[in-house]
């Protein structure tokens, strides 16, 4: 009779979605080197953490190795946390920039300028003619 191997004898639990976990870790802590797009390395990020976490646990149960999922965890994480530092950074640059713009009254004159063109526009044309 032919044992049909069961999940505490597989050695390759989670080996497969630790190897993605690890690629997306990796895509992710490079994408988050590159300034202004490296807070988009949070969606590679966080794929690559979700399953890095269940491949840990599909081969904990099943006694399998766990090095490439806790690679892609650490990779994950790291690239997650510099990417969310530049989302915060850009963030509160925006903001700082708006708040730098009211104190300095150049969108003030800037909405007066466009008024003063609108005036302009809506003055008549001289319907008189040197014949």
């Amino acid at each position: 009779m032919e044992q049909t191997p069961n999940s505490s004898q597989n050695p390759t639990a989670g080996k497969t979605l630790g190897m993605v976990g690890m690629i997306l870790g990796i895509v992710a802590v490079v994408l988050s080197f590159i300034p202004c797009l490296g807070m988009y390395a949070l969606i590679p990020g966080v794929i690559g953490l979700i399953l890095s976490i269940v491949s840990i646990s599909q081969a904990g149960k099943a006694g399998a190795p766990r090095g490439m999922a806790i690679a892609g965890l650490a990779c994950s994480i790291v690239g997650c946390a510099i990417a969310g530092w530049q989302w915060y950074a850009v963030a509160h640059a925006a903001d700082a920039m708006k708040d730098a713009f009211e104190k300095s009254g150049f969108m003030d004159s800037l909405n007066k300028a466009a008024q003063q063109f609108n005036e302009l526009k809506e003055l008549p044309a001289d319907t008189t003619s040197a014949n």
